[in-house]
């Protein structure tokens, strides 16, 4: 975070970085898109204020005003610039929202608040993204991690249910109803023979069960036809074996990596790697709901795929991808006179 230092100083000069992230190439207006726009002065915040021409013409009036928040998920926001650049700095160190709210000295429900803001820009713009697509050879397995119904007393009421215990203990295959959601796992290997080539790239997904016609879609959506695809023998992804070059290895039996005649390795340990990263990402959480369990993965997913990257480099991967989300994912997820069922959190 020592780029940060120099920007960390007022609202002014954090102001003034954000913007120059989110508009690289200069500032255009987020309604029209039109780079004939006027600055005004600052508001108390320091987000400065700018006149857009074009709109201001269009609607007959002498000004349209915006500003470097305007159309984004800050926009809203009580936040100063000061404390949104701390705060966005401290969650990719992957902290929880005590910890970000005791070293940005703000509130623990504004911290909460914040990290689910940024967690769900991730989901929305990085995550769903359609054209993220894994090829060559790819590792698929799944895990269960152990989420329920945390801050949410009126749902374990509905459930007619005594509140679990902390540490659920519950061994083998599970659903999220029975409060330990299953996770799909896929992940390209890094190309080793290229010394530039980025760190394995991984696409996990939170789903309500292991099922065939569960994970049928997101394989084929999210791996390219004829690719190379390792799993071990768990039968539901016996599909597979139409579009991809199928090989598996036996768990039951004790093997778990071979080398074919052709010299292709066969394990899925690249993915078992990676869950052991993930769950060790999640225990800074202390327990986590289901609700937002699928917004934690992104941000692991995200910060996992870029880390090959320089940190500044990451940082501000991150902001673009948060500043370009439309934030109506976030708006249904946390509407004021209704939940959406969990069911609908993991779409």
């Amino acid at each position: 975070m020592k780029h940060l230092i120099p920007y960390l100083q007022d609202d002014q000069k954090a102001a003034d970085y954000l913007r120059q992230v989110r508009w690289p190439a200069g500032v255009t207006c987020p309604r029209c898109g039109s780079d004939a726009v006027e600055p005004r002065e600052r508001g108390d915040n320091g987000l400065q204020r700018f006149n857009c021409v074009p709109c201001a013409a269009r609607l007959g009036q002498q000004c349209a005003m915006f500003t470097d928040w305007t159309g984004s998920i800050f926009e809203e926001s009580k936040l100063r610039p000061l404390g949104w650049l701390l705060v966005i700095g401290l969650w990719q160190l992957k902290l929880n929202a005590t910890e970000i709210a005791t070293a940005a000295d703000i509130q623990a429900r504004t911290a909460r608040r914040c990290i689910n803001l940024l967690d769900g820009g991730i989901y929305e713009t990085y995550h769903l993204d359609p054209s993220r697509q894994l090829e060559n050879q790819v590792e698929a397995d799944e895990c269960y991690q152990s989420a329920g119904s945390k801050g949410l007393a009126r749902d374990v009421a509905r459930q007619d249910r005594a509140p679990r215990q902390r540490g659920l203990q519950l061994r083998g295959r599970a659903t999220a109803e029975m409060g330990r959601p299953p996770l799909l796992g896929l992940v390209q290997r890094r190309d080793k023979t290229d010394q530039d080539a980025p760190a394995a790239q991984v696409y996990l997904e939170v789903l309500e069960n292991v099922r065939t016609a569960t994970i049928q879609p997101i394989i084929a959506a999210k791996v390219k036809g004829g690719a190379q695809c390792f799993t071990d023998e768990y039968n539901v992804y016996h599909f597979t074996k139409v579009d991809y070059d199928h090989r598996t290895v036996n768990h039951g039996a004790g093997e778990y990596a071979r080398r074919d005649l052709d010299g292709t390795c066969v394990h899925c340990n690249t993915m078992e790697g990676i869950w052991s990263g993930l769950r060790n990402s999640l225990d800074h959480f202390k327990g986590i709901s289901q609700r937002f369990l699928h917004l934690r993965v992104a941000r692991y997913e995200f910060l996992h795929n870029h880390g090959h990257l320089p940190w500044r480099q990451t940082f501000e991967t991150a902001l673009r991808y948060i500043f370009s989300t439309t934030g109506d994912y976030w708006r249904r997820m946390t509407h004021q006179h209704r939940r959406m069922p969990l069911t609908l959190c993991y779409r």
